[in-house]
């Protein structure tokens, strides 16, 4: 008993002692994407951000950088992320800044509803239960998967089902459109001194 203790709070102290992060929310300038990656991409600031040695990313400024570490979705819902090192930022007034420290951070997947799994029920009932008892109720892609296998796609809802519904699921690729909110987990400057 005291061995399983002492493991949980070794497990406990690792967790809390972890690098903390700060978390960057910027705007993508275009698009981004893993399945059709680009070199550049630029990001500008929506909020402000302290990379240190004095430099101070204000919002309004650009931020560019290298797309690298771009890793593929995996099974068991692993989605795909990548890693953007800025290079450069551009101030308010136009004037570009030289990052000379390689700092990198990681893509902060955003966590999106799913609505098209999403239920939807329909019904009445007169004694209080629970409408989904009565009647029926439905997912928008219920409509959707159903029309697929008339017009002979059951393979495509299949592969579908079993990437997104299983445990061994594919994860999903990142698309960000232009103007898109994104954001990172740069390093905590704080820590490192």
């Amino acid at each position: 008993m005291k061995k399983k203790f002492s493991i949980l709070v070794a497990m406990m102290t690792i967790m809390i002692t972890t690098t903390h992060a700060q978390v960057f929310k910027g705007q993508a300038l275009d698009e981004i994407s893993t399945t059709n990656p680009t070199e550049i991409i630029k990001i500008k600031a929506i909020k402000e951000l302290d990379l240190g040695d004095g430099i101070v990313i204000q919002k309004g400024d650009i931020l560019t950088g290298k797309m690298t570490d771009i890793i593929s979705p995996q099974k068991y819902h692993k989605n795909a992320t990548f890693t953007f090192i800025p290079t450069t930022y551009t101030d308010k007034s136009g004037t570009d800044h030289k990052i000379e420290k390689e700092i990198k951070a990681t893509y902060r997947q955003k966590m999106k509803a799913d609505f098209k799994h999403s239920e939807i029920g329909i019904g009445m009932t007169t004694d209080g239960s629970d409408p989904r008892n009565s009647m029926f109720v439905f997912s928008p892609s219920y409509i959707e998967n159903t029309k697929k296998i008339i017009n002979g796609q059951g393979k495509e809802v299949w592969d579908e089902y079993k990437n997104r519904n299983t445990p061994w699921g594919k994860g999903e690729e990142i698309k960000i459109k232009a103007n898109e909110v994104i954001y990172f987990n740069f390093p905590d400057v704080n820590q490192n001194t």
